[in-house]
């Protein structure tokens, strides 16, 4: 719990564990001493950097997202309680939902069938539909904001950013807010905004469940957010029988953008299996022609500072493995049809006489004299120093193992990293991984399991980004001492997180 807050909050929640973290909030699992009951209490996190009326906008938008929600009563809907504030700062005290979001079981298990997500997204439709007739838009739809109960119950949380119809899309400020790969293409472009965005993130997070990475993830927020705007989603490879409502939902022009009705129609058709045709469902409507790609100069987007959610994973791609395929879609022993053509058999030419076997010969072979060979060395250790580019110290790992620390650069075995096509990153054999994907977060080396917390990216800007935790790995305070513990933190730009490798 961070020593600048009180272990029970306005004199009423203790505070119990830390269970979410992402976004412009920490969600505490607490307990509520005066009626006996568990809650979620949820904090306010300000990112760095911004200017007081920059904090100032955040702290309205948290009441903002208490009143969105009270205003909603739905089972898909998570519900609130209470507003309360704690040395200046509020915090929304709602539901205890047991239960793991969907971007954790897609990290941790691997892409979903086809079925079980066209289930999910009902609910998540479900929901949208309370708060669009409720005349709010939700505008942070994606895989993190999606709860799945263990009584089997979908709920949609964190309305922070969540807003009547017709508002921009952007602040005051010009500070563009949500997760890139999950951003409508209209509001990447800052255009008038409606019901249609929502469902447009809603379909980039389905595609997330059933593929394991969203359409859009590109190296950077930028690069997705240019991407986004001129280039066709990626076409999805396990989507099934749920492929017709993802080509509905992702289509850029929100006029052709599957409807809330037609996508519930889509969706439930995904569970029986027939085509949009057979179940009346208007092909116009549901946008299955490819729209045309939106053509815009990048420079438009470098005008607007951008300040997105990184622990979504969603700044650049979280490539899953893929896990086997299910029975129903496993390919059948290959079979010849009784109407497919045989090919005619090529005739054999008429072998010819085998040449006569030349004598032996008597002549004894030359005898060689041993030889003695020098013992060939082991091979180096692959990989390569990975340096700190404001203190010039290594990232090291201990030849006992454990956790990885800063030390003078010397090009020992324990400070030869290589980045495997898996997305691992890799020394002494072992797989780095984080130990959680809070701020200040430890990293480990472990065996390698494939994990998405052992996923890394070394981007063009020199930033060595967790996948899992969208953050980048930092050097506390910018120590140069040997043995200062590498630690992860939200990514800011600063010396302390620039890496040479």
């Amino acid at each position: 719990m961070p020593q600048s807050h009180a272990a029970v909050i306005a004199q009423r929640y203790r505070l119990v564990a830390l269970v979410g973290e992402g976004g412009m909030g920490r969600v505490w699992a607490a307990r509520d001493e005066l009626l006996g009951r568990d809650v979620a209490v949820k904090e306010l996190v300000l990112p760095r950097g911004l200017t007081e009326a920059e904090q100032e906008d955040l702290r309205v938008r948290v009441i903002r997202e208490a009143r969105a929600i009270a205003r909603l009563d739905h089972p898909n809907v998570v519900r609130v309680f209470d507003v309360v504030h704690e040395r200046g700062e509020p915090w929304i005290v709602m539901e205890l939902v047991p239960s793991r979001s969907l971007f954790d079981m897609v990290s941790t298990d691997g892409p979903m069938p086809p079925v079980r997500v066209a289930e999910i997204g009902l609910g998540v439709l479900a929901a949208l539909r309370a708060a669009h007739q409720a005349g709010l838009l939700h505008r942070d739809v994606k895989p993190g904001n999606v709860l799945l109960g263990s009584n089997g119950r979908v709920v949609l949380t964190d309305f922070g950013l969540a807003t009547a119809a017709g508002d921009s899309s952007m602040t005051s400020t010009g500070v563009v807010l949500g997760s890139p790969s999950y951003l409508a293409p209209e509001r990447a472009l800052d255009d008038p905004i409606g019901p249609a965005a929502d469902l447009w993130s809603l379909g980039a997070t389905l595609y997330t469940a059933v593929e394991g990475r969203p359409p859009y993830s590109k190296s950077s927020p930028m690069a997705t957010l240019a991407a986004l705007a001129s280039e066709p989603p990626r076409p999805p490879q396990q989507a099934g029988v749920l492929k017709p409502a993802l080509d509905a939902l992702l289509q850029k022009d929100p006029a052709r953008r599957a409807d809330a009705a037609t996508a519930d129609t889509l969706l439930r058709a995904a569970l029986t299996g027939p085509s949009p045709r057979r179940a009346g469902f208007p092909v116009k409507k549901a946008g299955l022609i490819a729209a045309a790609a939106i053509i815009v100069a990048a420079g438009a987007f470098a005008l607007r500072p951008l300040v997105f959610d990184r622990a979504d994973a969603q700044r650049g791609p979280a490539f899953i493995p893929s896990p086997a395929l299910a029975p129903e879609a496993r390919p059948s022993p290959s079979t010849t049809p009784p109407s497919a053509a045989v090919a005619p058999v090529p005739s054999v030419p008429p072998a010819t006489p085998r040449p006569a076997a030349p004598k032996p010969s008597t002549a004894k072979p030359p005898v060689s004299k041993p030889t003695k060979t020098k013992p060939v060395a082991p091979p180096a250790t692959a990989g390569a120093p990975i340096e700190n580019m404001q203190t010039g110290t290594c990232l090291h790992l201990p030849a006992g193992g454990g956790t990885l620390q800063l030390w003078a650069c010397d090009s020992s075995d324990g400070q030869k990293f290589s980045f495997a096509a898996d997305g691992s990153m890799r020394v002494l054999g072992k797989c780095v991984q984080v130990q959680n994907t809070g701020d200040g977060a430890g990293l480990i080396a472990a065996t390698c399991s494939g994990a998405a917390t052992q996923k890394f990216r070394y981007e063009s800007a020199y930033d060595l980004v967790s996948v899992a935790a969208e953050k980048c790995v930092d050097v506390p305070a910018g120590d140069g001492n040997n043995g200062v513990p590498a630690q992860l933190w939200s990514c800011n730009g600063t010396g302390n997180q620039k890496w040479r490798h």
